[in-house]
C-alpha cells in the first residue's frame, strides 16, 4: 500500500495522574488533629473571622506575631491554594481596659490644664494617688504604704527589679512598685524647690491618672461616649498603621463593636429567648452554662479541663476600698451580682453601666456588650450559621473563645437530642502561639512589651526580619526569641539576599556583554538544577499542605539556593577551566520561583513575570525602574571596575617593586570603601585568565553593614588561630619542661614511702603495699615518661 495512503495513528489521550497529591490539612484546635481542610463553598471560596485588637495601647511584637503570622497564613490560602478568602476582622473599641485607660487620661488631661504649675493641691493628690495606689497593689506590705518608709522598703526588691524572668504576678508587682517608686522621687524632688511640670507629671503619671479616674468617673454621663470613642479611634488608627508598615492585608471587612450595638442586643436577647440566659435585678444578663449543657451542648470544647471552672469576668474595680471596711461600693455590688448567678461558670453577655463607664439602652437597661459576646454576635451577622475558620491568640482559647462557640449554638440553636446535625458554628479553629523573650510572654496589660515601632525604630528588627522570624517559629507553637534564633534569621535573609545580588549582577553583566553569541547548553549539570528546582517545589507544596508549615517552607528555599550557588561556583572560569560555563537562564529559573513564593509570603518582593529579588528601598519605585538605572550606570561601574582589574593584574605581576604594594592597598580601598559607599559592590573572580570582577548593586548600609560583619568575623578567626597557637607553644613548653624529669624521681613525694631500683612505688605513705593494678598503672606513666626523657637526652637538650 502507497504510504499516502496510510491512515495517521489515532490520538491517545494521556492517563491521569495516579500519584496521590498532599491535601492542605490544618492543624484544628477542636479536634486537638490534623483534619483536611474541606470549605463549605464548593467554589472555592472560604470564610475566615479573625479576633481583631482592643485599641487601649501600642501595638507590641506580640501583635506582630499574630496578625503577621495569619496574614502569612491568609495570603498563602488565597495566593497559593487558589482560595478567595472572604477575611472578617473585629475591632473591639469598648472593653473594660478601653473605659478605664480613656478615663484616666481624660481627667488627667484636664488636671493638667487645671494645675499648669504643681501646686500644694497637686503635691497632695499625688501623696492621695500614692496611697490608694499602694494599698491596691497585691503583695505590698502594710508598713511600707507610706512615702517616708517606701525607698527603703524598694531597695529590698532589688533582685526582683533586676531579673530578666519573671512570672505574670511577679510582673504586675514590679510594674506597679516601680511607678510608686517614681512617684516617691518626685515628690523628693518637689521638697527642694518648685518642680518642673514637664518632668514632674510624667513620673507620676501611672499612679495619679489611676486615682483621678477612679475619683471623678461620676463625673461622667453614660450617655457619654465620645471620651471613649476618642480614645478607641487612636489606638486603632495607631493599630492600622502598624500592620501597613508590616505589610498585612487590610481585612475585607471590618467589624467594630461600638458599630454592632444593636446586633449584640439583638443576640443576646436570641439567646434568652432560646433558654440559656437570664437577666439579674439591675440590668446584667449571664449566660446559663448548665441550662445549655443539659439541652444536650458540650461547653469548653477547647479547652475541655476548664469546663468546671468558674468564669473569668475581667471586672474592673478601682475605686478605693474606705480604710475601716476595706470593702468598696463598687466591690459590694459586683459581689451581690455574682451571688445572683446560677452557677459559677455563668458569664455575662451584657453588662449594667456602672459610674463612669458609656451605656446604651436596652431590655435589661443602659449596659454594653460582655467580652465575649461581640465576636459571636458580629461574625454571625456577617458570616451566619457557619462557617470555615476561625482564628486568634492561644491565650484566647480559654475562655474567649469558647464563650463564643458556646454563645452562637446557644443562638443558632438546634435541640441536638431531635437533630441528628447539632450546630457547629466554626469549622477550623486555629490559633497563634505565644511571643516570649527571655521565657516571659508580651503583653499589654502586663506592660512588659516592645512596641512594634520601637522594634523597628531600633534597628535590631525590619519588617522583613519579622516576616522571617515569625514563618521560621511556625504559628502554631510558642516562640521564644533568642540569640541563636536571630541568627538563623540573620543566615536565611543573607543567604536569599546575596543570591538575589549575584543573579541580578550576571544579568546585567550578560546584557551588557558584546562578543560572539552565548552559549544555551543543557548537560547533565543543568539537568540536575532542574531536577532540584522539580524537588523544592514537591517538597514546599508537602510543607504547606502539612498544616502551613512555613518553617520547613523556608528551609526548603534555602537548601534550593545552595545548591544553586554550587552549581554556579562548579561551573564558574577559572585557570584550570576557563572555558567552564553556566546557564543563567536556568539560574533565573530557580530565582524566579523563589521570588514568586516570596510575594506569595508577603514579603515586598519584585513584581512581575520576570521579576527576580527583593523589592528596591520601601517598595515605592518599581522594581524595573531600578534596574533600568543600573543598567545605565553599568558602563561607567564596567570601566572602572576594568581599570582596577588591569592596575591590579599589573601590580600582582610585579609585586617585588613597592609601588606595587601601594597599587594592591589602593585597588582594595576602591573596591572595600569607596564603591561600597556608592552602593556598588566588586566582588573578585580568578584574574589570571581575564574574567572581571563581578558587580552587583546594593543599598550602601546594608554593603558596608555585610564589609563590617565579614572584617569582624574575619577578626574572630584570627584572634581564635593566634589562641590556638599560643596553647600549642604553651602545650609543646610544659611538654619539653615535663620531659626534662627523670622517669626515676617522677614519683620521689610524700605519697609514698619505698621505691624499686627504678623509681617506681612499691609502697605508699602508711606503708602499705601498693596494689598490683595500682603499680601497673604507675608503670605506664613511667615508661611514658622514660621514652620523653630520653628522647630529650639523645637531642642533647636535657640535663
Amino acid at each position: 500500500m502507497a504510504l499516502e495512503n496510510r491512515d495517521p495513528p489515532a490520538w491517545s489521550s494521556p492517563s491521569p495522574s495516579t500519584s496521590s497529591e498532599p491535601q492542605l490539612t490544618l492543624y484544628n484546635s477542636i479536634t486537638k488533629s490534623k483534619t483536611p481542610f474541606v470549605p463549605l463553598d464548593s467554589n472555592r471560596r472560604v470564610t475566615w473571622y479573625c479576633c481583631g485588637p482592643t485599641v487601649y495601647d501600642a501595638g507590641h511584637l506580640g501583635h506582630a506575631r499574630n496578625y503577621l503570622t495569619t496574614d502569612v497564613l491568609r495570603r498563602i490560602m488565597r495566593d497559593y491554594f487558589g482560595y478567595e478568602v472572604v477575611f472578617v476582622q473585629n475591632v473591639t473599641d469598648v472593653d473594660d481596659k478601653i473605659i478605664k485607660r480613656a478615663r484616666e487620661r481624660h481627667f488627667l488631661a484636664k488636671y493638667k490644664e487645671d494645675h499648669p504649675q504643681i501646686d500644694a493641691q497637686a503635691l497632695e493628690d499625688t501623696r492621695l494617688a500614692f496611697a490608694q495606689y499602694a494599698r491596691d497593689t497585691k503583695g505590698l506590705p502594710a508598713d511600707t504604704i507610706s512615702i517616708e518608709a517606701f525607698p527603703q522598703w524598694f531597695e529590698t526588691q532589688r533582685q526582683l527589679i533586676e531579673s530578666p524572668i519573671l512570672d505574670e504576678d511577679q510582673t504586675i508587682f514590679k510594674v506597679r512598685i516601680l511607678a510608686l517608686q517614681s512617684a516617691v522621687n518626685a515628690l523628693r524632688s518637689a521638697s527642694n524647690g518648685s518642680p518642673d511640670p514637664a518632668q514632674y507629671y510624667p513620673a507620676v503619671d501611672g499612679i495619679l491618672s489611676s486615682y483621678l479616674g477612679n475619683v471623678k468617673k461620676s463625673e461622667i454621663p453614660p450617655e457619654e461616649h465620645a471620651i471613649f470613642a476618642d480614645y478607641a479611634t487612636y489606638w486603632e488608627n495607631h493599630f492600622n498603621e502598624d500592620l501597613r508598615t508590616l505589610n498585612c492585608l487590610p481585612p475585607t471587612i471590618t467589624t467594630r463593636v461600638s458599630e454592632f450595638i444593636p446586633e449584640n442586643i439583638a443576640f443576646v436577647q436570641q439567646i434568652i429567648d432560646n433558654g440559656f440566659a437570664y437577666a439579674i435585678p439591675g440590668g446584667t444578663v449571664y449566660f446559663d452554662v448548665n441550662a445549655f449543657e443539659k439541652a444536650g451542648h458540650y461547653y469548653a470544647k477547647l479547652e475541655p479541663g476548664n469546663r468546671k471552672g468558674e468564669a473569668k469576668q475581667e471586672e474592673e474595680v478601682t475605686a478605693p476600698p474606705p480604710a475601716q471596711e476595706g470593702v468598696s461600693a463598687a466591690e459590694l455590688e459586683i459581689q451581690n451580682e455574682k451571688a445572683q448567678k446560677r452557677s459559677p461558670r455563668d458569664f455575662a453577655l451584657w453588662k449594667k453601666s456602672r459610674s463612669g463607664e458609656p451605656g446604651w439602652q436596652s431590655p435589661w437597661g443602659s449596659g454594653r456588650p460582655g467580652w465575649h459576646i461581640e465576636c459571636s454576635a458580629m461574625a454571625s451577622q456577617v458570616l451566619g450559621s457557619q462557617f470555615d475558620i476561625h482564628s486568634g491568640g492561644i491565650d484566647l482559647a480559654f475562655p474567649h473563645h469558647d464563650n463564643e462557640l458556646a454563645q452562637a449554638e446557644a443562638y443558632w440553636h438546634k435541640d441536638p437530642k431531635k437533630s441528628q446535625v447539632p450546630v457547629q458554628w466554626v469549622n477550623y479553629f486555629i490559633h497563634m502561639g505565644h511571643l516570649s523573650i527571655a521565657g516571659a510572654k508580651m503583653s499589654k496589660s502586663l506592660k512588659n512589651f516592645i512596641t512594634i515601632r520601637e522594634a523597628l525604630d531600633s534597628g535590631e528588627w525590619t519588617v522583613r526580619k519579622l516576616r522571617i522570624l515569625f514563618m521560621m517559629g511556625g504559628w502554631k507553637g510558642g516562640l521564644e526569641i533568642s540569640q541563636n534564633f536571630r541568627a538563623e534569621v540573620d543566615l536565611w535573609e543573607k543567604t536569599a539576599s546575596n543570591f538575589f545580588s549575584s543573579v541580578e549582577a550576571l544579568t546585567l553583566e550578560a546584557a551588557s556583554a558584546g562578543g560572539p553569541r552565548q552559549k544555551h547548553l543543557f548537560r547533565a549539570q543543568e539537568k540536575q538544577l532542574y531536577q532540584d528546582l522539580k524537588t523544592a517545589q514537591k517538597e514546599l507544596h508537602d510543607a504547606l499542605c502539612d498544616s502551613f508549615n512555613t518553617g520547613l517552607a523556608l528551609s526548603t528555599i534555602q537548601d534550593l539556593i545552595s545548591k544553586t550557588n554550587t552549581y554556579i561556583k562548579n561551573n564558574q572560569k577559572s585557570a584550570n577551566d576557563p572555558d567552564a560555563y553556566f546557564s543563567l537562564t536556568s539560574i533565573r529559573e530557580v530565582a524566579r520561583w523563589i521570588t514568586k513564593m516570596l510575594q506569595i509570603f508577603g514579603f515586598e518582593a519584585s513584581t512581575g513575570d520576570d521579576s527576580i529579588g527583593w523589592a528596591s528601598g520601601t517598595g515605592s519605585a518599581s522594581s524595573g525602574s531600578v534596574q533600568n538605572k543600573q543598567a545605565v550606570i553599568l558602563p561607567y561601574v564596567q570601566a572602572l571596575s576594568q581599570f582596577r582589574d588591569n592596575v591590579k593584574h599589573l601590580a600582582i605581576s610585579n609585586k617585588t617593586q613597592p609601588v606595587c604594594q601601594e597599587l594592591l592597598k589602593l585597588s582594595d580601598n576602591v573596591r572595600d570603601d569607596q564603591l561600597l559607599q556608592l552602593g556598588v559592590n566588586l566582588e573578585d573572580r580568578d584574574s589570571s585568565i581575564g574574567e572581571p570582577a563581578l558587580i552587583k548593586f546594593g543599598d550602601p548600609a546594608e554593603l558596608i553593614a555585610a564589609r563590617e560583619a565579614k572584617l569582624q568575623a574575619q577578626l574572630e578567626k584570627d584572634q581564635k588561630k593566634e589562641a590556638a597557637r599560643l596553647e600549642a607553644l604553651r602545650l609543646e613548653k610544659e611538654k619539653a619542661e615535663k620531659a626534662k624529669v627523670n622517669p626515676q624521681d617522677m614519683f620521689r613525694t610524700d605519697e609514698y614511702s619505698e621505691w624499686d631500683e627504678d623509681g617506681i612505688p612499691t609502697k605508699d605513705a602508711q606503708g602499705e603495699e601498693v596494689t598490683k593494678s595500682k603499680r601497673k598503672t604507675l608503670k605506664k606513666a613511667w615508661d611514658k615518661q622514660k621514652r620523653l626523657y630520653d628522647a630529650q637526652v639523645a637531642t642533647g637538650s636535657g640535663a
